[in-house]
């Protein structure tokens, strides 16, 4: 179990003029906030600490706003996240969906505010997280790599076999977000 931050605040924009106006103002307003250049660095963010409420933009480099809501939805479903953008799409995925959208052109900072302190309120100071603690299981692939999900970010990438990936327990770093993602290569019979 991990505690939330209470009042805390994650701004995930590549905008960096934006995260600084809306970093001050909430920091005047109590909040303490915490800033990500786009969604790859807001997962990283999420290892170190859980805000209680994420805001953030969706045209972002790396990581869209739409993979970096439903990354979050799937493995922080408790912190709510409000995103800002100049632009609603008609059709988002489930699991993409945000709790609250705001249109970054037409932004009332009191009803950002006033949504802010409601889904604070509402967010669990100590929320029930799924732990992962089992390396994934692998066998050598084709053309002398495997592939690993990585547990952080929820991408799949490439990991090399060479003479370092014997049987067992290895870890390897996520191309992405360069979290640690243990496995355990398995060799068949025919290896």
């Amino acid at each position: 179990m991990c505690d939330m931050s209470p009042n805390s605040v994650l701004l995930v924009d590549d905008n960096p003029s934006v995260r600084a106006l809306l970093s001050r103002q909430l920091e005047r307003e109590g909040f303490e906030t915490h800033e990500a250049h786009d969604g790859i660095d807001g997962l990283v963010k999420l290892r170190n600490e859980l805000p209680a409420v994420i805001i953030s933009d969706l045209q972002m480099p790396r990581m869209s706003g739409f993979e970096f809501v439903s990354v979050v939805r799937r493995r922080f479903p408790c912190i709510p996240v409000i995103v800002l953008s100049r632009s609603s799409p008609v059709d988002v995925p489930e699991e993409s969906e945000p709790d609250v959208w705001f249109d970054k052109d037409a932004l009332n900072f009191a009803t950002l505010l006033r949504t802010l302190r409601d889904l604070v309120r509402r967010t669990p100071e100590h929320p029930d997280l799924p732990q992962v603690v089992t390396p994934i299981r692998t066998r050598p692939g084709f053309a002398g790599y495997f592939m690993l999900t990585c547990p952080d970010c929820l991408r799949s990438f490439r990991a090399t076999c060479d003479s370092e990936n014997r049987t067992g327990e290895r870890t390897a770093l996520c191309t992405y977000c360069e979290g640690r993602v243990p496995f355990l290569l398995e060799r068949s019979a025919r290896d």
